[in-house]
């Protein structure tokens, strides 16, 4: 394969047009954004994944790691190699063309991950249900209700009416100010202060989808804390190639 062709990443489309929601694809498209390289979306519906990644070949995520074994991001390479999981997309990439670099090594990044590791808990009955309602093709529906029913232990309209409301915002609440905090503390726009990390675009990538899922989940979560507002638009021209 010649090193002229573009990377390929696989994203998921989004209903009434193609460009990306996913947080996690998100983090992909942000790093190959930032860093200028050259690549194309190939669309892929949430049923067809585990399909199409067995027949390229592609190996499966290790149990350990991730108990889905096909998901998104993945990306082909130019050599033909494909890379599964945003976390080792980014570690390639940086290696492969490490300017402008992603600060993969600075103690702010494991912070980050963990605060939003405990955000995705009080989040999930806010956030889940409305990908269904708001961005979802009907093609991906049934699977995504079946494997997240299965994954939170209730159906989706149950964890919509019970974990969805105001009380898991002030759930959510003490731990986005961690999150602004961080930022604040290396005096912004970005976690480490005036120059942009990795860390940053696992942020960036979640406030996206917060924008398209609607409902006001962006504008209450900024109205929170500024700091994420300005950290959004500061990311704005990476934003910009989104299918």
């Amino acid at each position: 394969m010649s090193e002229a062709q573009p990377i390929i990443l696989f994203d998921l489309p989004g209903k009434g047009h193609c460009s990306s929601w996913s947080p996690n694809t998100w983090k992909t498209r942000l790093v190959l954004n930032y860093k200028q390289i050259p690549y194309t979306t190939q669309w892929i519906e949430l049923n067809h994944i585990a399909p199409h990644f067995k027949s390229l070949g592609i190996p499966p995520n290790p149990p350990s790691l991730n108990p889905k074994p096909y998901t998104v991001p993945a990306i082909r390479l130019p050599d033909g190699t494909y890379i599964m999981d945003s976390k080792n997309i980014a570690a390639s990439l940086e290696e492969k063309y490490p300017d402008p670099p992603l600060h993969l090594d600075s103690p702010q990044l494991a912070k980050v991950g963990e605060i939003f590791g405990r955000l995705l808990m009080p989040m999930r009955g806010i956030l889940i249900p409305k990908i269904v309602r708001n961005l979802l093709n009907p093609e991906s529906v049934p699977y995504f209700h079946e494997s997240r029913s299965k994954q939170f232990g209730m159906p989706l309209e149950q964890l919509d009416k019970e974990l969805g409301g105001d009380a898991q915002w002030e759930e959510a609440k003490p731990i986005i100010r961690e999150i602004a905090a961080l930022i604040e503390e290396g005096g912004g726009p970005f976690v480490l202060g005036g120059e942009v990390s990795y860390a940053d675009f696992i942020l960036v990538g979640a406030l996206c989808l917060f924008k398209r899922l609607g409902e006001g989940v962006f504008e209450r979560t900024v109205r929170m804390e500024p700091a994420l507002a300005t950290l959004y638009e500061a990311s704005g021209k990476w934003l910009e190639k989104n299918n």
